[in-house]
């Protein structure tokens, strides 16, 4: 029987990637102010320093840490270390992501209706905790979240086993009477396919991957539907 619902933070209960833009525009604006830097100059530095920081970080929650990333795109354009800069931009990035993050559609509604389905729920992610437990305050949702697993907490990344069996364990369940949704198939799907977990992709693209997620949703909501058929014996 099932009793607990894991969701993904990022892509899954807001939307990242249109406030990641908004944030990235504000950084090149205020790194423009200082360095004759075109955007095309601007995106490719940042990307290979990005590219950089998740070869030598890879599979840990700093892989993410955007005070990396910013550390070391400035080492490449300022030619020198220099912390304001850096922090700058970190906090600039932040800051403007937090004010643009808006939650998807139906999301507070759904999980209002889970718990009182009697469901208790968790948050799963990669990166640093700290930022990622910034998100869930802010987005409001700490009133609906029962159990909070970031990957700095469990040692590893998603698809690895560990943030899912650290939340589980928090839970006091077991595999068996869990489902876990997200939007990534190489990191949600896999890891959560790996420990037996009922999966539901949150996807408006034809899944291509050989990996097949018990369920395929569009929007949140459908989360409940899903629950709702599903076998109480299972």
């Amino acid at each position: 029987m099932k009793k607990v619902v894991l969701f993904d933070l990022d892509d899954t209960l807001y939307d990242y990637q249109s406030a990641h833009k908004k944030a990235m525009d504000a950084v090149y604006l205020r790194m423009k102010k200082k360095k004759k830097l075109s955007r095309k100059e601007f995106d490719e530095k940042f990307l290979a320093s990005r590219g950089e920081i998740h070869r030598e970080l890879s599979g840990t929650a700093p892989s993410h840490s955007r005070v990396l990333y910013f550390q070391r795109l400035v080492e490449k354009t300022h030619n020198t270390f220099h912390p304001e800069d850096i922090l700058e931009l970190y906090d600039l990035y932040w800051n403007t992501l937090l004010n643009k993050s808006k939650l998807k559609k139906g999301v507070v509604s759904t999980l209002k209706k889970l718990r009182h389905k009697g469901y208790r729920i968790a948050v799963i992610t990669n990166l640093t905790a700290h930022i990622q437990l910034r998100k869930v305050s802010k987005l409001g949702l700490t009133d609906y979240i029962d159990v909070f697993v970031s990957s700095e907490e469990a040692g590893r990344e998603k698809p690895h086993p560990s943030p899912f069996l650290l939340a589980l364990h928090k839970l006091d369940s077991k595999p068996s009477e869990a489902i876990h949704v997200g939007d990534s198939i190489d990191s949600d799907m896999d890891g959560a396919i790996s420990l037996g977990i009922t999966t539901v992709l949150l996807t408006d693209k034809k899944n291509k991957s050989r990996l097949e997620p018990d369920y395929i949703i569009k929007e949140i909501p459908e989360v409940l539907e899903i629950i709702d058929n599903i076998p109480k014996d299972i």
